[in-house]
C-alpha cells in the first residue's frame, strides 16, 4: 500500500506539472474526438469516430502509466540486496549507466568496490544502508568492476556476499578462486597471540587449515575476518579474552565460506552487527561463547549447515541472541545455552531440517524463540525444526532493544509465525503477558501459514491471554496432547486436534492476535514504544569457563553434527526443570481474547474493538435482520437459511443484495457499509502503514 500511495502521489505531483508537449497531445485528442462526434452520421465517420477513441485513449492509457511510474527508477538498473547476496550477482550496463542498490532485506548491507573505487556510501551517506534504503552509482567508463559487502564477505570477493557490475562492451570471464580443503585433524601447529603474533587477524591469516590460533586475556579491538577452513579459534580465557567492536566495527569474529571453523571460550561486544557470524559454511562449532551487547545478532549461523552451538551465552541485540537462518536441512543443534536482554532469544527465518533447539534458557526478553518464514530470504518456508526440553521464562522485557519487525512479537514464549512441522515438546513455559505457544500466520509477500506442528508434553503456566493459541484465519495439521495448561484458543485443542487422534480437526484461529499484532506493527513504526537501547543493556556475569577436559580437545568442525547426535538422543526435560518450576509465580490464564495485546495502547485497543470484535457485531446484525427479513414476509425458503447459516457474512450478505429483501434499501446499505467499511478502513490502513 505504500508503493501505491507514493505512486498515487506522484502521479498527482506530474499531473500537475506535465509537460506542455504531453498536454497538448492529450488536448488534441480530446478536441478532435469532439470534431468527431459533429460530423455526420455515416458509416464511415462513425469508423473514424472509433478509430481516434481507441487511439486517444490508448494515448492516455500510455501516458498515464508512464506518469505512474517512480521517477526515481527512470533510466537505471536495479541490484537488489537481500540477506545475505546481491541480486542479480552479475548486472551488465551501457557505459555511463547508473546502478541503484536497495536493501530489500533485514540486515544491513553496502556494496563497495574490491579496489575501493566506489561505494554506496559515497551517494547514501553511510556504509548502513537498513532496509528500504537506496543508494545510485554511476560507471562513466568501461571495464569489470567486482564489489562486495563490507558486512557479509571478504574484501577479495572470493566469498560470501559478492557481485560484480559489467560496463560496455568488454568481455567476461568470471574465474573461480581455488578454495582450501578442510582437514578432520589439528595439525599440531598452535599460533599465539599476542606472542608470536600482534592480532588475532594477523594470526589467522597466517595460519593453515587444522592450525590453531590461541588468544592470550586481552581486550582487542579489531574486526576478525576467518577464510582459512579448519582453524581452531581458542581463547585462553572465557572472560578475559574480548573481541570489541567498540560501536565502530561491523562483526566481531565473521567466518566467511571457511569450512569447519570452531570458535570458543571468548567474549564478542559491541559489535555495530553481531558477536559471532558463521555465513556460507558446512562445518562450524561455536562454544563457551559470550556475546552481549552487539547491534543485530549475538551468535549468528546464516545460509549453512552442520554445525553445533554449545554452552554460550548471548544478550542484548535488537534482533536475538541466537540465529540460525536460511538453511535446508541445517544439521544443527543449539545445547545448554541462555539468551537474555534480546528482541528475540532465538531467531529462526527459513531454517529447518534436522534442526534441534534443546535443553536451553531463553528469558528477559521480548519473546523467546520465534521460528518464522520470511520471503525476504531464502529457501521458504521455515520447516521441521525441533524445540525440546526447554525453560522459555519472563519474555515480557520491554526494555529490551528491539526493531520495528521483532516488537509484535512481545510477550510471547514460543510464537511459530508461518511455520511448517516443527516440534514442540518437553518445555516448561512461565509468565508471558500475551501467550505461551501460539502459532499464527506471517505475512510478507506472500501469506505463510503455520501447519502440522506437533505441541505434546509442554507445561505452561501464566500467561495473560492464553497458554496455548492457534491463531489466524485457519490451520490444518496441527495437534496438541499431554500438555500442562489452563486455557487454549480456540477451546478444546486438545480434545479436536489431539496427537493421537486419527483425525485433526481444521480449526479456525484467534483474530484477536492477528489484530493485535497489526496494531503493535504499527505502534513500532510509528515510534510510539521506544526500544531499549542495545549498547546500555545490561552486562553478564563471568560465565563458566571451559572444563580442561575439553580444552585437552583440539579438533576442527568438520563433522559437529555427527559429533554431538547424542546431545539429541538424550534429551528429555531441562535438568533444572523441578527448580524453575518450584519458583514460579505465574498463574493460570482464565482472560483469553477478551483481552487486548500487551503492552495495550491506543491503537492496540482500536484494532481490537473494530477489527477483532466488530465483525462479531457485524455478522450478528446482517444475521438477525436476514432472519427477520424473512419472518416477516412469511417466507420459509430453506435454500437461504442454510447459505446464511454455513457461510457467515456472506451468506447473509447475498441475501441482502439478492435475496428479495423487503428492508428499505437505505437501511440495508447503511447496514452492509457501515460495518463492513469500518472493518475494511482499518484493516486498509494497517496495510498502508506497514507495507
Amino acid at each position: 500500500m505504500n508503493v501505491f500511495y507514493s505512486t498515487f502521489h506522484f502521479w498527482l505531483m506530474e499531473f500537475e506539472s506535465t509537460p506542455r508537449s504531453v498536454t497538448s497531445v492529450m488536448r488534441n485528442k480530446k478536441e478532435n474526438a469532439i470534431l468527431s462526434n459533429e460530423k455526420t452520421r455515416t458509416d464511415s465517420s462513425r469508423g473514424l469516430l472509433r478509430w481516434l477513441g481507441l487511439s486517444a485513449g490508448a494515448l492516455l492509457i500510455g501516458s498515464l502509466a508512464a506518469l505512474c511510474g517512480d521517477s526515481s527508477n527512470l533510466g537505471y538498473v536495479h541490484v537488489d540486496m537481500i540477506d545475505n547476496s546481491f541480486s542479480p550477482p552479475l548486472q551488465r550496463i551501457h557505459k555511463g549507466g547508473t546502478i541503484v542498490f536497495k536493501n530489500i532485506g533485514r540486515n544491513p548491507h553496502n556494496a563497495v568496490a574490491v579496489d575501493d573505487a566506489w561505494s554506496t556510501e559515497n551517494d547514501f551517506g553511510s556504509l548502513n544502508m537498513m532496509g528500504g534504503d537506496k543508494a545510485s552509482v554511476t560507471y562513466p567508463e568501461e571495464g569489470v568492476f567486482p564489489y562486495y559487502c563490507t558486512f557479509h564477505a571478504t574484501p577479495d570477493q572470493r566469498v560470501g556476499m559478492v557481485g560484480t557490475i559489467v560496463v560496455g562492451n568488454v568481455e567476461y570471464n568470471p574465474q573461480t578462486a581455488k578454495k582450501a580443503e578442510p582437514v578432520s585433524e589439528w595439525t599440531g601447529v598452535t599460533r599465539r597471540v599476542p606472542s608470536d603474533y600482534p592480532t588475532i587477524q594477523t594470526a589467522v591469516d597466517a595460519a593453515d587449515p587444522g592450525d590453531m590460533v590461541l588468544i592470550a586475556p586481552g581486550v582487542y579491538k579489531e574486526e576478525v575476518v576467518i577464510t582459512t577452513p579448519s582453524l581452531i579459534i581458542r581463547g585462553e580465557d572465557r572472560n578475559k579474552v574480548i573481541v570489541d567492536g567498540e560501536h565502530v566495527r561491523g562483526n566481531a569474529v565473521t567466518v566467511v565460506g571457511a569450512d569447519g571453523v570452531a570458535i570458543e571460550n571468548m567474549t564478542a561486544r559491541n559489535a555495530v552487527l553481531n558477536g559471532f557470524f558463521w555465513t556460507s559454511v558446512k562445518g562450524y562449532r561455536g562454544s563457551h561463547l559470550t556475546a552481549y551487547n552487539n547491534g543485530d545478532y549475538g551468535i549468528y549461523a546464516f545460509d549453512s549447515q552442520d554445525g553445533v552451538i554449545k554452552h554460550s551465552y548471548a544478550s542484548g541485540s535488537p534482533d536475538s541472541s541466537f540465529y540460525i537462518g536460511q538453511c535446508y536441512p541445517c544439521k544443527a543443534i543449539i545445547h545448554d545455552i541462555v539468551a537474555e536482554y534480546s528482541a528475540l532469544g532465538y531467531s529462526g527465518t527459513n531454517a529447518g531440517g534436522e534442526l534441534y533447539l534443546i535443553n536451553s534458557i531463553w528469558k528477559n526478553n521480548i519473546v523467546g524463540l520465534a521460528p518464522n518464514t520470511l520471503d525476504s530470504e531464502l529457501l521458504p518456508p521455515q520447516r521441521e525444526a525441533t524445540i525440546w526440553g526447554n525453560i522459555v521464562l519472563n519474555n515480557n522485557n520491554i526494555e529490551a532493544p528491539f526493531v520495528a519487525l521483532t516488537w509484535p512479537s512481545f510477550g510471547n514464549g514460543i510464537l511459530v509465525a508461518g511455520g511448517l512441522r516443527n516440534h514442540i515438546e518437553k518445555n516448561i513455559i512461565i509468565n508471558h503477558p500475551n501467550n505461551g505457544i501460539v502459532m499464527l500466520p506471517n505475512l510478507q509477500e506472500n501469506f505463510w501459514l503455520s501447519h502440522g506442528t506437533v505441541v505434546k508434553d509442554n507445561y505452561i503456566a501464566g500467561s495473560g491471554r492464553t497458554d496455548i493459541s492457534l491463531s489466524g484465519p485457519i490451520s490444518m495439521g496441527n495437534c496438541f496432547s499431554g500438555n500442562s495448561y489452563s486455557t487454549t484458543i480456540p477451546f478444546g485443542l486438545e480434545h479436536f486436534s489431539g496427537c493421537d487422534s486419527p483425525i485433526r480437526y481444521m480449526m479456525g484461529g484467534d483474530m484477536s492476535m492477528m489484530m493485535g499484532a497489526m496494531a503493535m506493527m504499527m505502534d513500532a513504526k510509528m515510534g510510539n514504544f521506544k526500544s531499549g537501547d542495545y549498547k546500555t543493556q545490561p552486562i553478564p556475569e563471568a560465565q563458566p569457563e571451559m572444563p580442561e577436559d575439553m580444552k585437552a580437545s583440539i579438533k576442527p568442525a568438520l563433522t559437529p553434527f555427527e559429533d554431538h547426535s547424542y546431545l539429541i538422543e538424550k534429551a528429555a526435560f531441562h535438568p533444572d526443570a523441578q527448580k524453575y518450576l518450584a519458583e514460579a509465580k505465574g498463574g493460570p490464564s482464565y482472560v483469553g481474547s477478551v483481552q487486548t495485546v500487551v503492552p495495550g495502547g491506543f491503537l492496540a485497543i482500536v484494532y481490537h474493538i473494530f477489527a477483532y470484535l466488530l465483525p462479531f457485531v457485524v455478522y450478528a446484525s446482517w444475521t438477525f435482520m436476514a432472519f427477520l427479513d424473512m419472518h416477516q414476509k412469511k417466507e420459509n425458503n430453506l435454500g437461504w437459511t442454510a447459505g446464511i447459516i454455513l457461510v457467515p457474512f456472506l451468506g447473509s450478505l447475498a441475501y441482502h443484495l439478492k435475496g428479495g429483501s423487503t428492508l428499505p434499501g437505505w437501511l440495508r446499505k447503511s447496514m452492509l457499509i457501515s460495518g463492513g467499511g469500518v472493518f475494511l478502513l482499518v484493516v486498509l490502513v494497517a496495510v498502508a502503514l506497514i507495507f
